[in-house]
């Protein structure tokens, strides 16, 4: 069933790519899967590794100790968070004023696929979350868990539309951009957790 779970994640990313591609173009499927993918070993070495919220299970297909499917999982929840308020807003999230409600809505997308997704791995130990905080949802699933997910694709959207203003950008230069961007949005992403995280245990305490 693992295996399963991997897979099946790699291989939306493919279907998610093709959406992209006919939605808007190739230049701008390359330079929001290459910085994504960059994105998730970041954020999954940073939260994973060194401020330790959670340890790994027994994934299969692993690089230095990462799980594979992260690296595109976030990248992709992303691209669907973008795609589900533009349809609901019925404009374009890139092209909208600075203050619009496409971000409060990708957060509200990413908290439903937070409760989906971390009540499939959590049946199989794929991942063991350790908070400072003892609310959870259901079994070690942590009430920090669906902001970590919001908070995510919000922070990554946002630098993309950030990036991305000035027109006729080459995408390579895009990418270059926004990969190195991603370091910087990890550590806000921790900044907010740690927030977010306190918030929690001062609410529930």
């Amino acid at each position: 069933m693992i295996w399963l779970i991997e897979i099946s994640l790699l291989l939306v990313t493919g279907i998610l790519i093709v959406h992209a591609s006919n939605v808007y173009n190739s230049s701008f499927v390359k330079v929001f899967w290459i910085s994504g993918i960059i994105l998730g070993f970041f954020r999954e070495y940073a939260l994973g590794e060194v401020m330790n919220l959670y340890t790994y299970g027994d994934f299969h297909i692993t690089f230095f100790g990462l799980p594979i499917m992260y690296t595109v999982f976030w990248t992709n929840i992303a691209y669907i968070g973008l795609v589900w308020s533009n349809n609901f807003l019925e404009r374009e999230y890139l092209k909208a004023k600075p203050f619009d409600y496409h971000l409060p809505l990708i957060f509200l997308t990413m908290v439903l696929i937070a409760f989906f997704f971390e009540a499939l791995i959590s049946q199989y130990q794929l991942s063991v979350w350790n908070p400072d905080s003892n609310s959870t949802l259901w079994g070690n699933t942590p009430l920090l868990a669906p902001f970590a997910y919001g908070w995510t694709a919000v922070l990554f959207i946002k630098s993309l539309k950030l990036l991305s203003k000035e027109s006729q950008q080459n995408w390579q230069i895009l990418v270059l951009k926004l990969s190195l961007a991603q370091a910087p949005v990890v550590l806000i992403l921790a900044g907010l957790l740690l927030l977010s995280n306190l918030a929690i245990i001062l609410v529930f305490s």
